[in-house]
């Protein structure tokens, strides 16, 4: 059993100083209406349809950029002494143009500035029987290599679950050199039956096939054919 490790205090996450940056950036992005007098507001709806392409941010653009044209316009036509209504109507833009943009910025920030994320791809579930059938070919390949270079399938940890390892062997036990609680987890190996598998390893050396487990190990014959499944011999 291992005994747990020294407590180690969370520390307090860490802000991103990169996020914080665009985040600011943002913000200053969505204030340029108010900050520029209306002048900045077709500038910003520009980079936001340049960001996302909406038809509502298409039409913010040409709103407030005709807004900001008849305010120049009136502006620059009567000057100091504008009628009333030329007042009226240039102050509406104006007023418009600045708070209204800038609302309007702030109401699509998260929209435009919000990463797109790429669209997930479905995976094929293994059906039932596909699972066992991939498991049955992962032990065939283990076994093939096993037999070809013992010294790798021991490296690889083919046959011990019960070792850290990353390689598959598709649920395989070595019955040479796996411990009693592994041994006792195959079918029809009972305690006694594991300790006098590894008494006879001990004793007399590896074994080199199944019909010698069984005839030296009290197993029952019934139990043969998942043996034979799960169970692999590395010297």
């Amino acid at each position: 059993m291992t005994a747990p490790g020294p407590h180690v205090p969370r520390s307090a996450p860490r802000t991103n100083p990169r996020s914080t940056a665009a985040e600011t950036g943002t913000i200053l992005w969505a204030l340029l209406p108010l900050l520029t007098c209306g002048l900045g507001a077709p500038i910003a709806f520009g980079v936001a349809l340049a960001k996302r392409r909406s038809p509502l941010t298409l039409l913010g653009l040409i709103v407030y950029s005709a807004l900001s044209l008849v305010w120049f316009l009136l502006a620059g036509t009567f000057g100091a002494e504008a009628p009333l209504w030329a007042d009226l109507v240039a102050y509406t833009a104006l007023l418009i143009v600045t708070v209204g943009a800038t609302m309007h910025l702030f109401m699509i920030r998260p929209l435009v500035w919000t990463p797109q994320r790429e669209p997930s791809v479905p995976v094929a579930r293994m059906s039932g029987h596909e699972v066992i059938d991939r498991a049955r070919e992962l032990r065939r390949q283990a076994r093939a290599m096993a037999e070809a270079d013992p010294m790798l399938a021991k490296r690889l940890g083919i046959g011990r679950p019960d070792l850290p390892r990353q390689f598959d062997d598709g649920g395989l036990i070595d019955l040479n050199h796996a411990p009693l609680h592994v041994l006792t987890s195959l079918p029809g190996v009972t305690e006694a039956g594991a300790r006098q598998i590894l008494d006879r390893v001990e004793r007399l050396g590896p074994f080199e096939s199944l019909g010698e487990v069984l005839l030296a190990i009290e197993i029952s014959p019934t139990f043969e054919h998942h043996l034979h499944e799960y169970v692999v011999f590395i010297p």
